[in-house]
């Protein structure tokens, strides 16, 4: 028997992501969801989850690389916005500035953090669980901003960096194993194992029956109707969390 957490990623990045992700708790594919509260869907998110009743089971998901921020410093950091005020991930490219920012480039994402965590809190979302787009929260320049307000804001649980993979060099590896401990270390919930679907399918019979994973899905809907989390049709996913056995839990 498999303890599992299938948590949905972007909750309101679009309307169609939206749709899948309310399909999926209806027909218990997923467990969880997280918000990115910048994006044009997110009240549409937040609406949809209070009236299908799992706004119990929305955390958020923290947004530094994708839409407009909701703070004004940050769009003057060429490395966070391009010209007309957008994230453009530029930070994320460079393996230097995942690791090191600026003190101004650092107090402008703490204005960010900040504004986004209240935005969700403000939801009344009770969820309290934080993970982010594109990992962010797990490199070391935001980290190292974001790790003090995790008490301030009563974040519960945090979502660990990917400890279920094939092969990665020597010092990603240290990183991974460096971050995993210190988040382990900072009074936060976390599960045991985190990975994608492909991974945790490729791992499954090895991982211990007695630990917790987290899998990480992004539903949507192809243009059949169908859901699907990128190629993959999530009646499938479903399937073989079934065949495991797999019991749902929650942080």
């Amino acid at each position: 028997m498999q303890h599992l957490i299938v948590n949905a990623d972007d909750f309101g990045i679009s309307r169609e992501v939206n749709y899948a992700i309310c399909k999926c708790f209806q027909r218990r594919i997923i467990s969880s969801t997280t918000l990115m509260v910048n994006m044009p869907y997110t009240e549409d998110a937040v609406r949809l989850a209070k009236i299908c009743g799992f706004e119990d089971r929305v955390g958020i998901h923290l947004n530094l690389t994708s839409g407009y921020p909701l703070t004004m410093p940050i769009r003057r950091c060429p490395r966070f916005c391009d010209r007309k005020g957008r994230f453009n991930a530029a930070f994320e490219k460079n393996t230097w500035t995942r690791l090191f920012i600026s003190r101004k480039e650092a107090q402008a994402v703490r204005e960010e953090i900040e504004a986004q965590l209240r935005r969700y809190i403000e939801f009344g979302l009770a969820d309290h669980h934080l993970d982010s787009h594109h990992h962010v929260h797990t490199d070391r320049s935001i980290w190292k901003v974001l790790s003090p307000l995790i008490p301030k804001y009563n974040i519960r649980s945090v979502r660990l960096t990917r400890n279920l993979y094939g092969r990665i060099s020597l010092p990603k590896a240290i990183y991974k194993y460096w971050y995993n401990w210190t988040l382990s270390r900072s009074g936060v919930k976390t599960t045991d194992y985190f990975g994608s679907y492909k991974d945790f399918r490729k791992r499954a019979d090895r991982l211990p029956r007695q630990k917790l994973t987290e899998i990480m899905v992004h539903p949507t809907v192809d243009s059949r109707g169908n859901l699907v989390d990128g190629k993959i049709s999530m009646e499938k996913e479903k399937a073989f969390f079934d065949s495991l056995n797999a019991v749902y839990e929650f942080y």
